[in-house]
């Protein structure tokens, strides 16, 4: 017999699923993005079961020292634990990784501890973006400072837009892994989707964050309608690994 509190979860997550699809399609997703969206969502359960110990143990022993206003990168652990085992990241010799937006450094801290053999680019303007308090960034971009202390020799911070970013690097220097979570306006997050294609090597991850993310008015403004323009214009140069509140892809050809 089903419990009231299971049939209410039960409740809840349909109605999540529904609210979710439409959105999708309110921002250009088709048909096959939607199929994807529920395979995934399902895979998640999944990961997040087998991940939970792993999850727990690194937040008890690692971030709890960390100097943060928020958690919103704790959420995604077990699908960032269960990526990087799946590609075997961990072990990997030389791994070059670049992040479009750093915040106060929890997701760059979990790279370089997490990724041993791994050097980082963290580039972000700490001026916040439209939906920040900007009076606070001066603050936000200080925890980031502290919270990376200790890593000097891995980490590469790029103080400047994204854009800027792309056009002062090394035409050579490419990446294995690259993060988008800067801007969310939808043309900002198109830009660097196509500038971080074209850094990564053939074989490379490309992770997009807050996907299903609605905080502009029109649907079209927002991370997911950039992200199905950007998936259809690159459609067979990629592997789609995981589709739900992030993207993620692996590049299969230039």
């Amino acid at each position: 017999m089903v419990s009231k509190v299971s049939f209410s979860r039960l409740v809840r997550s349909i109605a999540e699923e529904i609210s979710d699809i439409k959105f999708l399609l309110r921002s250009g997703s088709g048909l096959k993005i939607v199929l994807k969206y529920m395979k995934f969502r399902r895979k998640r359960r999944s990961i997040e079961r087998k991940y939970k110990p792993a999850t727990k143990a690194f937040v008890a022993s690692e971030i709890r020292g960390l100097q943060l206003s928020n958690d919103w990168f704790v959420g995604h652990l077990p699908i960032w634990m269960w990526l990087f085992e799946h590609f075997d990241l961990r072990s990997r010799a030389g791994l070059k990784a670049l992040e479009i937006g750093s915040w106060e450094g929890m997701s760059a801290f979990f790279f370089l501890k997490t990724l041993p053999n791994a050097t980082l680019t963290c580039v972000d303007t700490w001026a916040g973006s439209d939906e920040h308090d900007k009076e606070a960034m001066s603050a936000v971009e200080g925890r980031f400072n502290a919270n990376l202390l200790g890593h000097d020799g891995r980490v590469t911070k790029f103080k400047g837009t994204s854009y800027a970013y792309f056009m002062e690097k090394p035409k050579d220097l490419t990446f294995d892994f690259i993060y988008i979570d800067g801007s969310h306006l939808a043309d900002d997050v198109m830009i660097d989707a196509v500038n971080g294609f074209s850094a990564l090597k053939p074989g490379g991850i490309m992770v997009f964050d807050d996907y299903i993310w609605g905080y502009y008015a029109d649907a079209n403004d927002n991370p997911a309608n950039a992200v199905h323009r950007f998936l259809e214009m690159k459609r067979g140069k990629f592997e789609l690994v995981y589709l739900f509140q992030q993207v993620i892809i692996r590049k299969t050809s230039l």
